[in-house]
């Protein structure tokens, strides 16, 4: 493990509990500390899944 590396991460971590910061990290910088990627519905196919048919007979 690169440890520069982790020194780099532990200090935007400090920066990140500090109020008002905004912290920019790698993609491998967010997958160790844990992120994900996000897989929920686009706001497009939430407002087609809500779609209704209000034509009436």
């Amino acid at each position: 493990m690169n440890t520069n590396s982790n020194t780099k991460l532990d200090e935007k971590l400090t920066l990140l509990n500090t109020p008002q910061n905004i912290v920019e990290v790698t993609a491998v910088e967010a997958e160790e500390l844990g992120a994900f990627k996000e897989d929920a519905l686009s706001e497009q196919d939430a407002w087609e899944a809500t779609e209704v048919d209000t034509d009436e007979d």
